[in-house]
């Protein structure tokens, strides 16, 4: 699944998600990656030897603003498994 596909799926269940996933004007805690496994951005962890630090994502299975059900862990792990094969 593309990720604009994704987007708009994961979007769907309510307007605080899609608003999260599709506003331009601040850096986003929510992203769809290319397998199509939304995640969220939970802190942040400085890099030696690199000038920018490296977000800690991980997989978002609940809306956090409605409560619905996004994804299972077993949906992320066939999709990772899809895209490392």
């Amino acid at each position: 699944m593309p990720a604009d596909n994704a987007k708009a799926e994961f979007g769907s269940c309510c307007e605080g998600l899609k608003d999260a996933l599709t506003n331009e004007e601040f850096e986003p805690l929510f992203a769809v990656d290319e397998s199509g496994v939304l995640y969220m951005s939970v802190g942040v962890m400085d890099a030696e030897g690199e000038d920018e630090p490296n977000m800690v994502d991980h997989p978002v299975y609940f809306c956090p603003f409605c409560g619905t059900k996004l994804q299972t862990e077993e949906e992320v792990e066939a999709k990772l498994n899809a895209e490392a094969a």
